[in-house]
């Protein structure tokens, strides 16, 4: 059994030594440091695929890592971009500083054959004043897929590229129905305002007053005597047309007899007949113009042509007994 002189000579040389690496371990600084890598599915990547890394850095409290050191946008390889760099500080845990890292790499490998490519670790500084700690976030490996088989596949081949999907038809019925419909209705409108305007052919359909009215607008758009005198003329030939034959002055009470849809302008009537007479017959187109101005003139026209529309909108009576035998 060993004397207390040996424990004591023991105990002796230890001591020193032991509160030497007591006095290295509190001087020295912290150097740990952790990388967590989380990756996404290592396998069916395409030409064009984004891949997006996540790495969990944490760091003894007092470092920081360096903004600085993080990589920027860029082309990485010939087939392998880097398109963002995220830095996110998360909350501290017992004063030790976390970050969340997202790298995104876009790949334009095309692979003629599925393929294993790396990608690169990414280097990290973090720095407490004076010290510098280098971090890394590890390498990557994933599996790259061609687009399509280099062999031309058969019914054979699952993986074979498919003919597109025909689109389903759609039933055109009910749509054209509409369309004709529609177009049946868009026609008898401009039929219709063709036979109410006197366009084209028929022109000659038109009521006589009606017709005179309008070419009377357009005559004395600019009034002048030799205007006013064809405006006159042209509403005699409507009085002619209505009556089937040259209507005198003399003959206005009988043809109001027969148009008595018309009675109601009898006195402008008569009026007209006078001015007439003083265009034509009497001092002159001038002095009938101070008897019926243009503006009246055409008023005429108008009023005559509203009442030939109600007139042949009303049933015709049946003749009495003394004009039957008339």
């Amino acid at each position: 059994m060993p004397s207390r002189t040996f424990w004591r000579t023991v105990r002796r040389s230890l001591l020193p030594a032991i509160l030497l690496g007591a006095a290295i371990c509190v001087a020295a600084p912290a150097r740990a440091a952790t990388v967590e890598l989380f990756a996404p599915r290592p396998f069916g990547y395409f030409l064009g695929d984004v891949i997006t890394l996540e790495a969990a850095v944490t760091l003894d409290p007092g470092f920081k890592l360096e903004p600085s050191s993080l990589p920027r946008p860029r082309p990485v390889t010939y087939w392998l971009d880097l398109r963002s760099a995220d830095l996110t500080e998360l909350a501290a845990v017992h004063g030790a500083r976390r970050y969340r890292l997202l790298l995104s790499y876009q790949t334009f490998y095309a692979p003629l054959e599925t393929r294993g490519l790396d990608i690169p670790a990414v280097p990290l500084t973090a720095r407490d004043g004076d010290q510098v700690l280098n971090l890394s976030v590890p390498s990557w490996n994933f599996a790259a897929s061609p687009l399509r088989s280099l062999v031309a596949g058969g019914a054979a081949n699952p993986m074979a590229l498919q003919p597109d999907i025909a689109p389903l038809p759609h039933p055109l019925r009910a749509d054209l129905r509409r369309v004709a419909g529609a177009t049946a209705v868009g026609l008898a409108s401009i039929l219709g305002l063709a036979i109410l305007r006197g366009w084209g052919p028929f022109g000659r359909l038109r009521p006589p007053f009606s017709a005179a009215a309008r070419d009377i607008r357009r005559i004395l758009a600019a009034p002048s005597a030799e205007a006013y005198s064809k405006a006159l003329l042209r509403l005699h030939r409507a009085f002619d047309a209505a009556s089937g034959h040259r209507l005198f002055a003399d003959d206005v009470p009988a043809f109001l007899a027969g148009c008595p849809h018309l009675a109601t302008e009898a006195d402008t009537i008569a009026h007209f007949f006078h001015a007439s007479r003083i265009a034509f017959f009497g001092k002159g187109a001038d002095a009938a113009m101070v008897e019926m101005t243009p503006d009246a003139l055409l008023s005429l026209a108008r009023r005559l042509a509203v009442a030939e529309r109600k007139g042949a909108a009303r049933p015709v009576a049946a003749p009495t007994q003394r004009e039957a035998t008339a």
